[in-house]
């Protein structure tokens, strides 16, 4: 649908119109030059407003000049260009250069053909009717180049062609060398349907011209190609194949239909179409039409090309918005089967739970039964070992009075071992308190000293040294045969020494 487009052929007297998308043309039929015509023609083109156009012309006033100009590019090639064709046609409004070739010796010069129409006024009511209806003119070519693709359809590979193309009662005689459009010329007029025998010395002329113009070599042999629906041009056939000069060959109908790739019977009916289904779609290589008339169709490819890239963006945009929403899809169902499995863990779980015996004591109490258990489970202390470990301690610290001694296991604390705890006094005791807590200090250095005895402190002294304390005491008669004392107590660890 991006190529569907409307190719006109246009001659002095009448205008038709091929509607051609690939695969698929239409004829929309011949319009006249007079009122009734153009009207008809503009209904067309309202229909078909939206469709680029593209002007093939098929008329006697035409121009073409080969030039070899220099080789160079961008602006300088257009304004070198546009020098030249107004040089060489003056002030003709319908012009064009197309590159062909670049010269293999010298200064490598490009070759160039250059083409006109000097009089195109009958193509302005046409015209005023695209501008009108804003149709996207895409060029202007003469038909001449539209031949040339229909030789490459044919697949004509000889390199002097001259194609006799007899249409709408006219006779077109075109040259071609290597396949490219050198030279063409159209005579009208009811000639050729009077005269059949008249085209063998049209083409003979035609070759004298080229010969004198140095467009075709002088030992060149001219390969004939007779197009003619009607087939008038039979006849000349003979007379051309006698002449050493020329070769010369019909192309039928079924051949052409085959090349072109269209119905038989649709090519039987408007043979016009020929050269109009050949140029469909290929790239324009000679365009004769002025800037102002190709504007719109400026504005036509912008637009297109904008649509394109809303299109291709809006497909990526939908093609990652499918993505996003498949893993979407994936997270949803990879979540519910997760879901469903954590409801029959939780069920199993349940079930099991069901089955556990009743907890009657909380996790703390367990705890301390367990520990318990390790206790009564365990070795006792050795009463006799701790005997002997403080009793060597106090052997060492005369002057220590043993009070009591009390021990227990605290196998439950995370220091485990046997706690002591363990009430002396000092005698005799003079009264003086400040030796009496010396003394007292180097018994326990004396006890920490000992392996099996640990975390040695005091628990209480003779003096209570708190400030929160009240002051109290009593003074001891030396006449009362009383023996004064400094009592303390002190607290610590037992664990027997491993080996």
């Amino acid at each position: 649908m991006l190529d569907h487009r409307l190719i006109l052929l246009a001659t002095p007297r009448q205008v038709g119109v091929l509607d051609w998308r690939p695969g698929h043309m239409h004829w929309l039929g011949d319009f006249t030059a007079s009122a009734e015509g153009l009207a008809a023609f503009h209904r067309i083109v309202a229909k078909h407003a939206q469709l680029p156009v593209l002007l093939v012309v098929d008329t006697v006033d035409e121009d073409y000049r080969s030039e070899i100009l220099p080789h160079v590019q961008g602006r300088a090639r257009d304004e070198l260009l546009a020098r030249k064709l107004k040089q060489v046609f003056r002030n003709a409004r319908f012009t064009g250069a197309w590159r062909q070739a670049r010269e293999t010796t010298g200064r490598r010069d490009d070759r160039y053909l250059l083409a006109a129409l000097p009089d195109a006024d009958w193509l302005t009511p046409w015209l005023g009717v695209l501008h009108r209806e804003r149709v996207p003119l895409t060029g202007i070519t003469p038909l001449a180049l539209a031949c040339q693709h229909l030789l490459d359809k044919l697949r004509v590979q000889e390199p002097h062609v001259l194609l006799a193309c007899r249409l709408n009662n006219s006779l077109r005689l075109s040259y071609y060398h290597h396949g490219l459009l050198r030279f063409s010329r159209l005579i009208g007029g009811d000639t050729p349907a009077q005269l059949p025998g008249s085209a063998a010395d049209e083409i003979a002329k035609t070759q004298l011209y080229l010969t004198g113009q140095r467009i075709l070599p002088r030992e060149a042999r001219l390969h004939v190609l007779l197009l003619d629906p009607g087939g008038q041009l039979d006849s000349a056939q003979a007379p051309l194949n006698a002449d050493p000069a020329f070769s010369t060959r019909l192309i039928d109908m079924a051949s052409l239909a085959r090349a072109l790739r269209i119905p038989d019977d649709f090519l039987a009916a408007t043979p016009e179409i020929a050269p109009l289904a050949a140029i469909a779609g290929e790239a324009m290589q000679l365009n004769l039409a002025p800037a102002e008339l190709l504007q719109r169709h400026t504005e036509f490819r912008w637009r297109r090309g904008l649509h394109a890239a809303a299109g291709i963006i809006a497909l990526l945009g939908t093609g990652i918005t499918a993505a996003y929403w498949l893993h979407a899809q994936d997270l949803t169902d990879r979540t519910s089967q997760m879901l469903q499995q954590q409801q029959q863990l939780d069920a199993r779980y349940r079930t099991i739970a069901r089955t556990f015996p009743i907890q009657s004591a909380a996790p703390e109490q367990l705890a301390q039964t367990v520990a318990l258990a390790r206790q009564l489970g365990g070795d006792q202390p050795d009463a006799g070992a701790l005997l002997a470990a403080i009793g060597r301690a106090i052997d060492a610290a005369p002057g220590i009075t043993l009070d009591k001694l009390e021990w227990a296991d605290d196998t439950l604390t995370a220091g485990g071992g046997t706690r002591v705890s363990l009430d002396a006094s000092l005698v005799p005791f003079d009264g003086n308190y400040r030796a009496a807590m010396q003394r007292i200090e180097q018994f326990m250095h004396t006890l920490q000293a000992v392996p099996a005895l640990h975390d040695v402190r005091l628990r209480s002294s003779p003096v209570n040294a708190d400030s929160a304390s009240t002051l109290s005491g009593r003074t001891l008669d030396a006449g009362a045969g009383e023996s004064p004392a400094a009592r303390f107590s002190l607290g610590l660890r037992y664990r027997e020494a491993r080996p």
